[in-house]
């Protein structure tokens, strides 16, 4: 009843959205119907091909339109028009001319964790025997911005946002940055919809409703026009923006708060990586001492998720190779009446192991297995570092440890235990 008044008279969810979609997909024969609520995504098959779209710009559509026919009328013209049309190679991605895409062109922002999830989801399409990925599917051209952060570029479509790989901009005769450029244009020609909003006093959301809220990090006035004066802002999904004061500590705690939440909210984000406008360039923030563990612990868990998802990957990888190595997993240890979150891992002796990059390092002695010996990163680089190889071409990083510490250096790492 509750679904039926939002979607005749209130505001429809995104549940409600894809409901809908599934609906009329399972009608229309296709099978192996999934989706996700927090992108909005759906994937399926129907007559033998498999099939994903996101449904963002058709959530857009469904709450601009005015009552319960209306909107009906949107998710089919969606799911009919869009969703089941037959596989062209006319699609905007195939475009062999420049002129014909250069105004879908959108700047994206995303994360090195990101782009090393893409490649190891290539290498093990390839590794099981599927048809080999183009190019356009390997090769994703992007350019550094701040910390994690990398940039982009986007191919919009009415049905999703496709990534733009570096055979279509060589079929295109046109190189990243040109491209860039123009995709910089297109995102400020959009339509500013609310603009920004206060959410909560000192706390600012963008509204602009095209699921490119993120991408306004590109477009430093935009962000300045929030009216905020130093500017520190978070992207917890990729079509959330939050901008607050690097002076107000109300709103900066209001802000990793809503960031907590959405992290408990949703299975998919962008970051939660604070940075801050200065000059009109990004940087790093610094949180204020007061609120440095509850800023800490949103990258702790945004860590071990990334983490997760690649050690899955990495398994994937080698599971036909028996000399491959252990792939080491990230474990959170929150502190008891305290914000504070960290993470460790664990260097096992005798398992040859890809270690991620964490917090703590807890050390495991064969001889002395009930003395576990737990350190800081930091201190486990300076003593036993030279027992750790690099692995190139991971995102988060890792290092591969196949020796453990001698006895003099396992000395010094019980004499600098963290806990």
């Amino acid at each position: 009843m509750m679904e039926w008044i939002r979607w005749h008279f209130s505001k429809p969810t995104a549940a409600d959205v894809i409901q809908r979609v599934v609906n009329r997909l399972n009608d229309a024969g296709a099978t192996q119907v999934t989706f996700k609520e927090d992108s909005p995504e759906v994937t399926f098959t129907l007559n033998g091909t498999q099939m994903h779209s996101h449904l963002a710009h058709l959530l857009s559509d469904v709450l601009r339109a005015k009552g319960g026919r209306a909107r009906d009328a949107e998710v089919r013209r969606y799911v009919d028009g869009v969703m089941l049309r037959p596989m062209s190679k006319d699609l905007p991605e195939h475009a062999e001319d420049y002129a014909s895409v250069r105004s879908r062109l959108i700047p994206l922002l995303r994360t090195h964790a990101d782009m090393g999830k893409n490649a190891l989801n290539a290498a093990n399409s390839l590794s099981l025997g599927q048809d080999a990925p183009p190019r356009e599917t390997n090769d994703t051209p992007w350019r550094a911005v701040v910390g994690d952060y990398v940039a982009i570029l986007g191919l919009d479509t009415p049905e999703s946002t496709a990534r733009v790989a570096q055979g279509m901009l060589d079929r295109w005769g046109v190189s990243f940055d040109d491209a860039f450029d123009d995709a910089l244009q297109n995102l400020r020609g959009l339509p500013e919809n609310d603009g920004w909003q206060q959410v909560a006093p000192g706390l600012w959301q963008g509204a602009w409703n095209d699921s490119y809220e993120s991408s306004r990090l590109f477009l430093p006035d935009v962000i300045y026009r929030s009216g905020v004066a130093h500017p520190v802002v978070m992207v917890p999904l990729r079509h959330v923006l939050f901008a607050t004061d690097a002076n107000d500590l109300a709103g900066l705690t209001l802000m990793a708060a809503a960031c907590r939440r959405m992290q408990q909210e949703h299975t998919r984000w962008l970051s939660c990586r604070p940075l801050q406008l200065v000059e009109r360039e990004w940087q790093p923030f610094e949180p204020p001492e007061a609120l440095r563990a509850q800023f800490q612990a949103l990258i702790a868990v945004e860590d071990s998720e990334d983490y997760t998802t690649q050690k899955n990957l990495l398994e994937q990888q080698h599971a036909q190779d028996p000399a491959a190595p252990f792939v080491g997993s990230v474990q959170l240890l929150q502190f008891k009446d305290s914000d504070r979150v960290v993470s460790y891992s664990v260097w096992s002796d005798g398992v040859d192991t890809l270690l991620p990059h964490t917090d703590l390092v807890a050390f495991a002695s064969q001889e002395k297995p009930d003395q576990t010996v737990i350190v800081a990163w930091a201190d486990a680089v300076r003593i036993a570092g030279h027992h750790m190889q690099r692995v190139d071409g991971l995102h988060p990083p890792r290092v591969r440890v196949s020796v453990f510490p001698t006895e003099d250096e396992q000395a010094q790492l019980r004499a600098v235990q963290a806990l």
